[in-house]
């Protein structure tokens, strides 16, 4: 782990501060060979407006605001369409104390359905601490009861947010550690040409590309494991650099791709040098004080799925990263020889014939799957996973499908999203934190209804139309009535006024000719059927 480095408050937001405080900071370098790795370094350096004449006491503080949107490609519509619905524009407001090395960040991001998340983050070299409602739904459970709440970062979240802070500053790391600098190959992004180094950093290892006329950086990138995409290059592009005082240049846009697909577009409106900052902006909260863990190893945190979660609001700040903390997965049998694997943020159902069994959903990753797989095992042994039905293509509900594809699984889609998931399941995954043995893809398309019988045990799925997303399906085991539903509904809670979605399930259902006594949930529990028909019916739906 870095010493004392660069800080940065949010994964996905603006740190244009960043090469300011490092190239300020540095101390004299010698000269590179031309030619070097490093020449294109310091080349870049230099470009900036940077150089290692000792400005560090110059700059006491910075203030920066600007806005950014959002998109999350793997929680779209349909999977024709990543970019569409985004996920909405956030404002910040971010203040660094450069002599401490502390980070300060004010937002205000969309909550989903409707309304704002207002919080606070702060964050030391060795601890983050957030103040307000930073999640769409529940805090995790070791939030303080105060309003607002205030709780310490995970360790997962931190490392991400160090991963993203390193991003911004590596082109002024490089020129301050050439020991850590070494030759890339030229890289071809969207027809264009960029000369690049390679800097091994304390959180990953990036490859900057250097505009080849101006010689600033023009994009850092790292490779990520991505659920859908695979091995994956995230890529952060810099542009629109404007002299911010004292001829020191910094990029006020900055967008980042994931394999060319828009994640943050992100623009600086304000930029103040050495703002009268308030005696308490970098104060840890008492009830969190001694709270905080360090950062997480770098191979233990799923980058893409930290930094995508909390952009949409999402994301279950815990370490141990499927439930919360303290909380445990486990088993629940709702049914004859039908289990739910539940405790988590995300369920699984477990449907158990004759001489096989099915799944319904894959969320989270292949360590969840693993989990599932092994607890499976031991409730019914000498049964593999034949099938796999997948109710709509959402990021959450489908990342752990690779390790049910290396049990030799068939996935069961709803129509036209059949190709997607063979590209998916045929992506290189190098990078997938989980190894598992190689598999040949197998998938079909549900058109309408498709079903299995295996001893008499019948599993069914039905086409159903939702906005939440195209080529949506409901799973279904006819001899126990129990349904599946992900997202629309969370059974087992009162139902009072039913929402569109809601609506639409039970309009479906009744187009289907199916008769459910019962659903199990993708998030909540069991709970009757009739609860739902008949509210919709109150409300005349």
């Amino acid at each position: 782990m870095r010493k004392v480095t660069m800080r940065f408050a949010s994964a996905a937001a603006v740190s244009c501060v960043l090469a300011l405080g490092a190239g300020l900071s540095s101390d004299g370098v010698a000269a590179a060979p031309a030619n070097s790795p490093q020449a294109l370094a310091d080349a870049g350096f230099m470009a900036m407006g940077l150089s290692d004449v000792k400005l560090a006491p110059t700059i006491l503080n910075l203030r920066v605001a600007g806005s950014m949107q959002a998109w999350d490609p793997g929680e779209s519509e349909s999977v024709s369409d990543p970019l569409k619905p985004d996920w909405g524009t956030s404002t910040f407001t971010q203040t660094w104390d450069r002599s401490r090395d502390l980070y300060r960040v004010e937002w205000v991001r969309p909550r989903a359905g409707n309304g704002m998340r207002n919080y606070t983050e702060i964050v030391y070299p060795n601890g983050g601490y957030v103040t307000g409602i930073d999640v769409n739904g529940g805090q995790p459970r070791r939030a303080t009861q105060e309003t607002p709440p205030r709780h310490a970062m995970s360790a997962l979240r931190l490392t991400a947010t160090s991963r993203e802070l390193e991003r911004d500053s590596v082109m002024i790391r490089a020129h301050e550690h050439p020991d850590r600098v070494s030759e890339a190959d030229p890289v071809t992004v969207g027809g264009k040409r960029y000369p690049a180094i390679q800097y091994r950093g304390d959180y990953g290892t990036y490859t900057i590309m250097y505009d080849p006329a101006t010689h600033l950086p023009a994009i850092v990138r790292t490779r990520d494991f991505d659920v859908h995409a695979g091995d994956s290059n995230y890529d952060e592009t810099l542009s629109d650099w404007r002299d911010i005082g004292m001829m020191i240049k910094l990029p006020f846009h900055r967008v980042h791709t994931l394999n060319g697909t828009k994640i943050f577009d992100t623009t600086i409106t304000k930029v103040d040098l050495n703002p009268q900052l308030a005696a308490d902006s970098f104060t840890i909260p008492v009830p969190l004080r001694g709270k905080a863990p360090p950062p997480a190893a770098i191979g233990k945190v799923p980058f893409q799925w930290v930094i995508r979660r909390m952009g949409n609001g999402f994301y279950l700040d815990s370490d141990a990263l499927y439930t919360d903390d303290g909380a445990n997965l486990q088993l629940m049998d709702v049914g004859p020889n039908i289990s739910m694997a539940t405790g988590g943020s995300h369920n699984t159902l477990i449907v158990a014939t004759n001489t096989y069994l099915v799944a319904f959903d894959a969320p989270g990753d292949d360590g969840l799957s693993k989990w599932v797989i092994d607890a499976a095992a031991q409730k019914y042994p000498g049964k593999p996973f034949r099938y796999v039905v997948l109710t709509h293509h959402h990021i959450d509900h489908t990342g752990g499908l690779r390790a049910y594809a290396a049990e030799g699984a068939t996935f069961v889609v709803g129509k036209g999203n059949g190709a997607f998931f063979r590209r998916a399941l045929a992506a290189p995954h190098g990078l997938d934190p989980y190894p598992l043995k190689p598999f040949t893809p197998k998938v079909v398309e549900v058109d309408g209804k498709w079903s299995v019988n295996d001893g008499g045990r019948v599993i069914e799925a039905y086409s159903l139309d939702t906005p939440h997303a195209q080529g949506y399906i409901i799973p279904y085991v006819p001899d126990a009535k129990l349904g599946w539903v992900t997202d629309l509904w969370n059974p087992g809670g009162p139902v009072n006024m039913p929402n569109a979605a809601q609506i639409g399930l039970v309009r479906g259902i009744q187009k289907m000719g199916i008769q459910p006594d019962r659903f199990a949930g993708g998030h909540g529990a069991v709970g009757p059927y009739s609860d739902l028909a008949q509210a919709v019916q109150r409300a005349g739906g």
